[in-house]
């Protein structure tokens, strides 16, 4: 239908078209629109001057009055609208100063706005990002923040490592992403700087907004997350998560549902091998960004899509590029920035969710390990860190003589030219130039002196016929539980029933596991509960009254808080069951298992702690925070790459790997006797660091610290260090035996 536009409508349409033009358009039609006011004024002015009979009317006064309307329009330093000889010209004057103040605020007002925008641009556009050296984390998931306050933490203590900003690539509203930044970093140490950015991180061109291929180092974390809230997942849970064969109404609903896991996870694991071929492809450059992936499961070789395409992309990576390490300089080793890494070899996998199934194994035999791992994997203040490092000192030397060289130092391994990493060596183990030292450290600054001026180290030998008197450590059979089944399960209950003593007993209650993964081995029998872990009845037919610990294993499908609820449900229902037990037998006190579970939030872990104070069990439970210690590897293994090896290791089922003991093994016993070191007015012997060591080497065993009995920990002491052990103390060793 035909409509007749008013001209206030054409003339506000026009008026927007020119609001709509950038600055200086807009700039320049105001002044436009001021010539024809300034031809007015100036009119007005020779009509005054007519009427009051003053001027003579020439051109040369016409361009006088010209000139005074755009003085005073404009309010030009020099102008003066107060010295008008007539109340004519004085009207006059006033009307052209009250429009010029009209387009000196509209002028104000355009300049202002345009500020605000550009400003408004830098806070939520995605402008390029100009850095070199820096660091860049791609996607988002619930291990991001641990890993930016790690960051923080480690850009204080480890100089030079994080110096740099840290970049975010994440398909997340820019706005959010900086709102959650800044609450996480509220409190961290370091002033971390984080720059972030929206994009997809499978694009090159978006890699290219955050200069990624100049990057120091880029983070690919793994791109599904259902319990972050950002990334328009459903809610249907997580089942790349669960295991493959679970419990379902026939073999078809399995097989499909197997068949859409796998999908899944190829397309997850698509995702960052697309990041890294844009990486690592060859566009003529001499230098390449060492490349960490976070993989919440180790791969089968055949379907490990980022290693296919890192083979694909190898072949033009030649050049070489930053690592922070320690080095050695005159009689210490400092952290500096060298060009130690091969960039052939960029490219290292952290493994998420595989290692914190494998910590809680360990924990389920020996109590107290999941805080050791967490002190260890984690970035804090106060805990030493591992380095490695070429020690030109050390060449020719054995791993015995070596490790009596540092006073204030742990020596714990070899990493060697092929990237294996060995703990523990034998005393009588030479270092090859090729090797690298795997040190354990406060600073990193170590001191390097002579055996003989260590103080506090017996000789090599000297506590050989000491240790024949001592108790054997070896552990006795025991019965597991382990409640739930989901990804982690499987890796968990294979590196249990290699550890487990001959004898044990391992249970697994769950309605969904496998078959083909419920095998009893030589040492270990393996039996089945179907039921739910946070059902009383199913709890008791499963015997958890009877059982040494139980590792709660939450389904995964559920939310995060609800993961929580159902562990503390479990836990609850199993003290239900024991005390129950208890008072059927009539026994005084109910024997609770050690419980062993993976939680997501401060406030369940000061709940189960909590419990832990108030119950029976003669442990505390061990928690453990799945985001900080995947976020702490993260991190120490984007600080120096080569430690991807030596977290595989400390985990590993073959070696040796990290145990604790009791400290009478280690003469702990004989410094409860009165001696000559005053302790509360009495006095009673000591023994140093230096001789614990010792003595764990007579057992091919290597000290790195003592847990004390109300759970506080010593890691990597001095030598010289005295020490006297309670009833309860622990040394954490690496042991190839439980």
């Amino acid at each position: 239908m035909y409509k007749e536009y008013s001209a206030g409508e054409i003339f506000a349409y026009k008026a927007q078209k020119v609001f709509a033009l950038p600055l200086l358009g807009k700039v320049a039609c105001l002044f436009i629109l001021t010539i024809p006011i300034v031809f007015v004024g100036g009119l007005g002015y020779k009509l005054v001057d007519a009427l009051d009979g003053v001027g003579d009317g020439d051109d040369e006064s016409f361009r006088e009055k010209l000139k005074s309307a755009y003085f005073n329009l404009f309010d030009i330093p020099g102008a003066d609208a107060t010295t008008d000889e007539t109340w004519r010209s004085g009207v006059v004057t006033q009307a052209i100063v009250f429009v010029g103040m009209f387009v000196f605020a509209v002028i104000i007002g355009i300049i202002s706005d345009e500020i605000a925008t550009k400003v408004e641009e830098v806070k939520t556009g995605n402008n390029k990002v100009i850095e070199k050296d820096h660091t860049v984390v791609v996607n988002w998931n619930s291990q991001l923040v641990p890993l930016l306050k790690q960051m923080a933490v480690a850009k204080s203590e480890r100089l030079g490592t994080f110096d740099k900003p840290v970049v975010l690539l994440a398909d997340v509203e820019k706005e959010t992403m900086d709102e959650l930044v800044e609450s996480a970093l509220e409190d961290a140490p370091g002033n971390l700087e984080v720059v972030t950015r929206r994009g997809n991180p499978f694009d090159a061109e978006d890699l290219l907004k955050v200069n990624a291929f100049d990057a120091r180092r880029v983070v690919i974390l793994h791109p599904h997350e259902r319990d972050v809230g950002l990334l328009g997942s459903s809610g249907d849970g997580d089942e790349s998560s669960q295991n493959l064969g679970g419990h379902f109404d026939s073999d078809t609903d399995a097989d499909s549902k197997r068949q859409r896991v796998f999908q899944k996870q190829q397309r997850e694991e698509a995702l960052k091998a697309t990041v890294v071929l844009n990486l690592l492809a060859d566009h003529g450059r001499e230098s390449f960004p060492d490349v960490i992936v976070q993989m919440p499961y180790r791969m089968p070789p055949k379907q490990d899509l980022v290693a296919h395409a890192l083979k694909l992309a190898s072949d033009g990576v030649n050049g070489q590029r930053e690592d922070d390490s320690v080095t050695l300089t005159g009689e210490s080793f400092r952290v500096s920035t060298n060009r130690g890494v091969a960039a052939n070899a960029p490219y290292v996998q952290v493994h998420g969710s595989e290692n914190t199934g494998k910590i809680s194994a360990f924990a389920a035999f020996q109590p107290g390990t999941s805080r050791i791992f967490e002190e260890l994997f984690t970035q804090s203040e106060d805990t030493p860190e591992f380095y490695l490092s070429h020690a030109p000192q050390f060449v020719g030397k054995t791993f015995g003589e070596a490790w009596r060289m540092l006073p204030e130092a742990t020596l714990c391994g070899l990493s060697h030219a092929d990237g294996s990493v060995t703990l523990a060596p034998r005393d009588d183990a030479v270092i090859n130039d090729t090797d690298e030292v795997v040190m354990l450290s406060e600073t990193s600054t170590v001191v390097v002196a002579a055996a003989a001026d260590v103080a506090g180290t017996p000789a090599m030998g000297s506590q050989r016929h000491y240790m024949k008197l001592m108790p054997d450590t070896r552990q006795g059979p025991v019965k597991l539980l382990f409640a739930g089944w989901n990804g982690e399960t499987a890796v968990a209950l294979t590196l249990a029933q290699s550890m487990a003593p001959a004898g044990s007993e391992i249970t697994v209650l769950s309605n969904d596991a496998p078959p083909a993964a419920l095998k009893s081995t030589k040492n270990c029998k393996l039996r089945v509960v179907r039921g739910v872990p946070t059902a009383y009845v199913d709890l008791e037919r499963a015997k958890v009254h009877s059982m040494d610990a139980v590792v709660i294993m939450p389904d995964h499908s559920q939310g995060k808080a609800e993961e929580d609820a159902s562990v503390l449900a479990t836990i609850l229902q199993t003290r239900a069951v024991c005390a129950d037990f208890a008072d059927a037998k009539g026994l005084r006190r109910a024997r609770e298992p050690h419980v062993v579970a993976t939680l997501n939030t401060e406030t369940a872990r000061s709940i189960v702690q909590l419990m832990g104070r108030v119950g029976n069990g003669d442990n505390a439970p061990d928690v453990i925070m799945s985001d900080e210690i995947v976020g702490g590897a993260l991190l120490q293994v984007a600080a120096n790459p080569r430690l991807a090896g030596l977290f595989d290791a400390l985990l590993a089922t073959d070696g040796h790997e990290m145990y604790l003991r009791d400290a009478d093994a280690y003469g702990g016993a004989d410094t409860r006797v009165k001696g000559s070191s005053f302790r509360n007015g009495e006095a009673f012997q000591t023994v140093t660091w230096g001789t614990i060591c010792e003595r764990a080497r007579e057992r091919d065993e290597l000290a790195l610290g003592v847990m004390r009995e109300d759970g506080t920990f010593v890691i990597s002491p001095g030598k010289a260090e005295a020490f006297r052990f309670e009833k309860g103390d622990r040394v954490v060793v690496l042991a190839d035996h439980l």
